[in-house]
């Protein structure tokens, strides 16, 4: 009842969302916006809010609480540690001091991608899931391009930066934190090492 429902609706409660995450990053509008058909799949009462035609002020009510609430999932996903767009800015800084440190630890990462790549087939798909997340930023692209639902590449892509973290800490001995700045390194030399500088 519940699919059903949203499928019938699904145009219709997409220009609902979009008015109301209007301000919110064009590049993450999507991914909110099935964030929120999630959440409102898996709550209990939706099929009774469905019966009593309430169900439209419900999902606009769980789009304002992801879009405003510091402590929502949107919020620590997307605003915390915001991901950007790629930008030309990145190479255009001023000259610092050779870090070795930093790139050895690129170096690294990249060969434990070598390495999952050159594995069985499960991990060389992580590893084109977090290849394509780290250029294009988020899961509605990679599903628009892939043609696999946007829940199964976040959930596959997890699973892959997991992966990818044991590696690296058997590797080093040392934990891989992925944050916006490993993302953004990671992205910045994946694109100059494709030619996009």
């Amino acid at each position: 009842m519940i699919n059903e429902w949203i499928n019938e609706n699904y145009d219709n409660i997409r220009k609902w969302l979009k008015n109301i995450i209007k301000d919110e990053n064009p590049s993450v509008q999507e991914d909110l916006i099935h964030d929120i058909l999630i959440a409102f799949m898996e709550h209990p009462s939706a099929e009774q809010l469905i019966e009593d035609d309430e169900a439209r002020w419900f999902i606009v009510r769980i789009a304002l609480n992801q879009s405003r609430s510091a402590s929502s999932r949107h919020y620590k996903t997307y605003k915390q540690n915001p991901i950007n767009e790629f930008e030309d800015s990145l190479y255009e800084q001023e000259e610092e001091d050779y870090d070795l440190i930093t790139d050895n630890q690129i170096e690294t990462l990249l060969n434990c991608l070598d390495e999952m790549y050159n594995g069985n087939n499960k991990e060389r798909y992580y590893v084109m899931l977090i290849l394509l997340y780290s250029t294009l930023g988020n899961f509605s692209e990679i599903s628009r391009r892939i043609n696999i639902p946007r829940t199964t590449i976040s959930k596959n892509y997890k699973e892959g930066i997991e992966i990818l973290k044991e590696k690296y800490l058997n590797t080093t001995n040392r934990k891989l934190e992925i944050n916006n700045k490993t993302i953004k390194i990671l992205k910045t030399t994946i694109l100059k090492d494709y030619g996009r500088n």
